[in-house]
């Protein structure tokens, strides 16, 4: 697998590029409505071709203020660890690890349905950088800032490639778990209400390695990496579409702290930080090890489509889908509509499409 740094590109405007292919680094800009597919309905979009449809965009600055939102990290601290909250599996290193070791891989949620949920969020909210930088993606669109998240990396091995969370019409994080909205973003079952995003994200880090591994051609295509030291730059891109991963952060060596999904990172009086898990702490890091990210997400409302589209999805519709597919690949299912709501029931229909979206992804080596 080829490990491309940045070519030169094209600038678009003062504040942000286009990040080309190595082997052309001039921006095609009039085949940019072509390429988005402007006025084409999202429900004819196969999952394929959305990946190819936003090239993604490196801005910088990424910030007007980079140590005010740096100085957000330590004032809402501590961080839960991601393993409470995300789906099995979502936190999966490619390298060896202790069978009882969790990834020391910490998040907090700082704003939600375009609403900001702790004070200064708002600011990244609303980055007119961001949104410039959408608006360039899909240039008869409007763009609805919608989520803010933050993760707080200590030295860990690099992470399984994978596709963000997808969000669906009448189903989101707000209202449907995230291990089922990952269920059915890999089924293709729901692509005619898929929520097209477009994504930010910015990293605070200077340390060894901790890049960002993404694959805007698609799992076939060649790897880039965004690497550190980060400086103020941002990617912004189609995120649950475009397969990345974190690169390893720290050293090849890295020895993982032994810690459960019920951890979380701590700031001390002195900067670093510290992982406790059942108040015993089980490591400690200066700050420059630390790697820090924020995560930017927007609805993408296109404009023009198919005259009519399908009804938001409902529970009852959500369930009607999965449960036909569901028996058709000879899985059993029940007709309980309150299986939605049972763990042990979305974990199992988590399991079979990930298989699938698994098979896709592109190789972790």
């Amino acid at each position: 697998m080829r490990n491309l740094s940045y070519t030169r590109s094209r600038t678009i405007g003062p504040v942000f590029q286009f990040v080309d292919r190595e082997e052309d680094t001039a921006m095609q800009t009039s085949s940019l409505p072509t390429a988005l597919a402007v006025g084409r309905a999202s429900a004819e979009i196969t999952p394929m071709e959305a990946r190819s449809i936003a090239k993604p965009i490196r801005i910088e600055p990424a910030f007007d203020d980079r140590n005010f939102v740096r100085a957000l990290f330590d004032r809402y601290a501590p961080y839960r660890a991601v393993a409470a909250y995300l789906p099995a599996g979502a936190d999966e290193a490619a390298g060896p690890r202790p069978a009882d070791a969790v990834n020391p891989w910490f998040r907090e949620t700082w704003a939600l349905g375009g609403k900001a949920l702790v004070e200064g969020a708002d600011q990244i909210l609303g980055n007119p950088r961001f949104l410039a930088a959408a608006r360039a993606l899909f240039p008869t669109a409007r763009i609805l800032p919608k989520l803010v998240v933050v993760n707080v990396n200590a030295p860990m091995p690099a992470g399984v490639p994978h596709i963000d969370v997808p969000a669906f019409r009448g189903a989101t994080r707000e209202n449907f778990a995230l291990r089922l909205l990952m269920a059915m973003g890999a089924s293709g079952l729901f692509e005619p209400w898929r929520v097209v995003e477009a994504g930010a994200i910015a990293w605070f880090y200077d340390g060894p390695d901790g890049g960002f591994e993404y694959w805007p051609e698609g799992p076939a295509g060649p790897m880039r990496t965004e690497s550190a030291p980060f400086g103020n730059v941002a990617i912004v891109a189609d995120s649950d579409r475009m397969y990345h991963r974190i690169g390893r952060i720290g050293p090849p060596d890295v020895v993982l702290p032994r810690m459960s999904a019920s951890a979380e990172i701590r700031l001390d009086p002195d900067g670093s930080w510290s992982i406790f898990d059942q108040n015993e702490c089980r490591a400690r890091y200066p700050k420059e090890a630390v790697r820090l990210s924020v995560v930017w997400k927007a609805d993408v409302r296109l404009e023009g489509g198919t005259p009519v589209e399908p009804d938001p999805l409902t529970a009852p519709r959500v369930f009607q889908i999965l449960r036909r597919d569901l028996l058709q690949r000879g899985v059993p299912c029940a007709t309980d509509l309150a299986l939605l709501k049972t763990p042990e029931w979305i974990q199992s229909v988590y399991r079979v499409y990930m298989s699938l979206a698994k098979m896709a992804a592109p190789s972790a080596e």
